[in-house]
Parts: structure tokens; C-alpha cells; sequence
């Protein structure tokens, strides 16, 4: 039985192989873990589905696998009388047919034994749109094996780009031909310049003539370009990037590419929210056992603006917004400066202070400890990213593509303030922070997103969050 990549989630196509629990020739229960892989949006372990032995590993720790793909083989109690059955019956089958007819008993196993197909076996027949009658099978009993399919694929292609070679050559003239095979000629380094790009013999004459100077002009450029400096690491040391830090990149990349990002930010008095945070953090981690944090007063600020303003509530598809009535809030987890992820929490707008303090340090937990499931890294219609803990004063966030906006949480601290009292202004000290939303210019405009920010500031500043505790 071939051990399968799992789907885990409706975007994830790969996956990395992060260990294996088990070596070849061990015993294996029933939900034992087998291996444990990383995605894009999660780490996790794989358990066993089947009680067997463990008999065969073919992605090694590292590999990236395509989902379906099989990474092992396990030898399962009752398989081979399942598999021997119909085998029997081909070979059968085979034996009876005369050798004139031998085609005729490999398409009949085609049709008949598909079901002894592996998964990869069946996952490249459909992605190359095989006709398995014309794969003859190497393996027990005739059996098609994916080195088989491989096999056949290269050598389709081999006679694909023949054919290319063969279809330029029939469109010349016969004099053109002689003088290409004459000299030996590769016809795709000639570019024609008859009719239709057709190859003359001026052509062929040409590229002969000029055939030494072009190789040395060649030559002496490829020179120049390995003369110029090459980038010096500072450390000596090239470090590739690993799996999950490639998948930020390409998601990174596919925002900026995708999305029309501006930023916005705002400073915000958090005197407010301060003053309840500190009344209540103590009670509350002796309750909960978890922190009271300001990262929960914003999530309940920005969950009730966006009720006010549901087009930044959703993704962009194409030339239309997809709207959300529900708010999955995205939470964006650092871990440990090893890259970071962006669990969900679903149904946001439902929760109040003390739900979300809570399900935010859950998911936090969840993430650090590689236990967050797929349901959980998906779905999200807007993302907070909490940079406050470093001290930074203002962040432009990329977008977690495709969800409209985002916004950056900066730091908190004691700052003079302007203080007006009794119509009388006058210098005091408060805790002021930033925050900072990237838009996608295409979804909405500037004066939107700098209406949602204010709508987010006067909560902050004047909500009634002791009734949130």
C-alpha cells in the first residue's frame, strides 16, 4: 500500500518532509505517527492509517512532495490476497492468448487491472492524459509501475521534440536539406528568414560563415559577465532557504505582484484601554491562565469596524469582491524568528475581549507547538500582524493575498501628548501607539480605509471595555 502526501487544505500542493518516525522494515499500529511534514500553512505529523510494516521510504527528509504523491510503501495484512485475485485472472488470460494477439492481452489488463494501480501511477495518467493500453508494465504480474509511466512520458517527449526537428526540415527545400545534413547543421540554431520563418539556403550559408565568429563572440561575452563582481556573503556562507521560508516568499511575492498595496497609519491613545487592561490583567491570568493583552482590544476594535465597513472584509477575485457577513480574523504567529504563520479565528464578530484574549494565545500555543490544523490556517477575510513586542513605531504589512487589507500593530509607550482641559491645552504623557493598514487600491480608496482607521481609533479611545470583561 503506497503512503500517501495528504491534501491538507484546499490550497496546499506540496509539502515538505520534515522527519520520519518510523524506518523501514518497523512495525506500524494503527495511528501511529509515520512522518511529519510542512506546508505552507502548517507543520504537522501523519499518522497510519493501516496497521503493517513500514517497508519502503521514497521522499527522504527535505524532499518537497507533490500532494498525492507517495513518499513510502507499508505492506498491509490482506492487501496481496486483494491484488493476487485479479492478477491471477490476466495472467490467466495471458497464457491463453496467442503471441499475435499479446497487445490485446496488455489492453486488457489495462482495463481490467486499473484497480492495482497506485495512486502516483493514476496521479500521472491524469495529469499527462496517458492512454494506459500503451504502457506495457514492468512490474509483478504485468503490473504498471510509476517507473513505467515515467519511462513512456520521456520518451513521448524525446519523440515530440524529434518531431519538431523532422517538421522543420520538411519545410525546406531539398537543396536546404542536403546542405544541413551535409554539414551536419542543428536546424534549431538557425532562425529563417523566408516565408513563414521558413529556412533558406542563404540562411544555412550564413550561419556556416558565421558560425566560428558567433561561438567566439560568444565566448568572449560569457567571459565579460563572469569578470563582473559577484555578491559577497558577509558570513562566507550560502544559506538556503528552507521550505516554509520559501512559501512566504512566493506568497510575498504573488501580493506585491497582485495586489495595489497602499498604507495608512494612525496614532492612537490607548490611555483607555491602558487603564481597563490594568485593572483586570491580574484576575484575569489567574483565571484563564493566559495574558490580557492590548493585541485583544485591537482585534474587538477592528472586528466592529469592520461591520461598519464590510468592503475591506473579504478577498479580491478578479474584477469583483467576495464579501464575508462573518469576520475570520487572521492572526499573524512569529516562530521564534524561524519563519511564521497565520491562524484563524473563525467567527470573530461573535467573541468579546475576554473570548478573543483567549482564543488568540490558544491559536498562538497551537502554532509554536506545530499542532494547528488545516481548518484552522484557512478562511481568514482579514489579518492582523502584532509587531508591538519589538518596539517598532510604523510597519507597512503586505497583504495576505488575496484578502483585501491588512493591519500592522506597532509599539505602545509613554509619549508627551497634547491635553485639552476645559478648553485649555497643555502638555501631559500618555500611551500612544500606531497602527498602519495596507489596502488594496483596487478594492477600495484612500478615503475608505482612512475612515475605517478613524472608525478603529474612536473605539479604542472611547469604547466601554470594562463591560468587555
Amino acid at each position: 500500500m503506497d503512503i500517501i502526501m495528504p491534501q491538507l487544505g484546499e490550497t496546499v500542493a506540496e509539502g515538505e518532509i520534515l522527519a520520519w518516525h518510523k524506518a523501514e522494515g518497523d512495525s506500524v499500529r494503527k495511528g501511529d505517527v509515520l512522518f511529519e511534514i510542512s506546508t505552507d500553512k502548517v507543520a504537522m505529523e501523519v499518522p497510519a492509517m493501516e496497521e503493517g510494516v513500514l517497508t519502503k521510504i521514497f521522499a527522504q527528509v527535505g524532499e518537497v512532495i507533490t500532494v498525492g504523491e507517495p513518499v513510502g510503501e507499508m505492506a498491509v495484512e490482506g492487501e496481496e490476497a486483494k491484488v493476487a485475485e485479479p492478477a491471477k485472472d490476466i495472467i490467466e488470460q495471458q497464457a491463453a492468448a496467442s503471441e499475435p494477439s499479446k497487445p490485446a492481452a496488455i489492453q486488457t489488463f489495462s482495463q481490467q487491472g486499473h484497480g492495482l494501480l497506485s495512486p502516483a501511477v493514476k496521479y500521472l495518467t491524469r495529469q499527462h492524459d496517458l492512454d494506459l493500453s500503451e504502457i506495457e508494465g514492468t512490474g509483478s504480474n504485468g503490473r504498471i509501475t510509476k517507473r513505467d509511466v515515467q519511462a513512456f512520458v520521456a520518451q513521448q517527449q524525446q519523440g515530440e521534440m524529434a518531431a519538431i526537428d523532422d517538421e522543420a526540415m520538411a519545410f525546406m527545400s531539398p537543396s536546404v536539406r542536403r546542405l544541413v545534413t551535409e554539414h551536419d547543421v542543428d536546424v534549431n540554431q538557425i532562425e529563417g528568414s523566408g516565408k513563414h520563418g521558413r529556412i533558406t539556403k542563404e540562411d544555412v550559408l550564413g550561419y556556416l560563415d558565421g558560425g566560428e565568429t558567433v561561438a567566439t563572440q560568444s565566448v568572449t561575452t560569457s567571459q565579460v559577465i563572469k569578470a563582473e563582481p559577484q555578491p559577497v556573503s558577509i558570513t562566507g556562507q550560502d544559506v538556503p532557504f528552507s521550505f516554509m521560508r520559501k512559501q512566504i516568499a512566493r506568497q510575498m511575492s504573488s501580493s506585491k505582484d497582485n495586489a495595489v498595496h497602499v498604507a495608512q497609519g494612525m496614532d492612537i491613545s490607548f490611555d483607555e484601554v491602558e487603564a481597563v487592561r490594568q485593572q483586570h490583567k491580574a484576575d484575569f491570568k489567574q483565571k484563564y491562565g493566559v495574558s490580557l493583552t492590548p493585541l485583544a482590544f485591537i482585534a474587538r476594535a477592528v472586528v466592529k469596524a469592520l461591520q461598519a465597513f464590510p468592503h475591506l472584509n473579504g478577498q479580491v477575485s478578479g474584477e469583483k469582491l467576495v464579501l464575508s457577513a462573518p469576520v475570520h480574523l487572521g492572526i499573524a504567529v512569529d516562530l521564534n524568528h524561524k519563519g511564521l504563520v497565520v491562524p484563524v479565528i473563525k467567527d470573530a464578530d461573535t467573541m468579546n475581549v475576554s473570548g478573543l484574549a483567549r482564543k488568540i494565545a490558544e491559536l498562538a500555543k497551537k502554532a509554536r507547538e506545530n499542532r494547528l490544523t488545516p481548518d484552522e490556517m484557512s478562511g481568514a477575510t482579514y489579518t492582523l500582524s502584532n509587531n508591538g513586542g519589538a518596539g517598532t513605531v510604523f510597519t507597512t504589512p503586505i497583504i495576505n493575498h488575496p484578502e483585501i487589507a491588512i493591519l500592522s500593530i506597532d509599539g505602545i509607550s509613554r509619549k508627551p501628548v497634547v491635553v485639552n482641559v476645559n478648553g485649555r491645552e497643555s502638555l501631559g504623557i500618555g500611551s500612544v501607539g500606531m497602527v498602519v493598514q495596507s489596502f488594496d487600491h483596487r478594492a477600495v480608496d484612500g478615503a475608505y480605509s482612512g475612515a475605517f482607521l478613524q472608525r478603529v481609533k474612536s473605539l479604542l479611545e472611547s469604547h466601554g471595555w470594562q463591560a468587555e470583561l
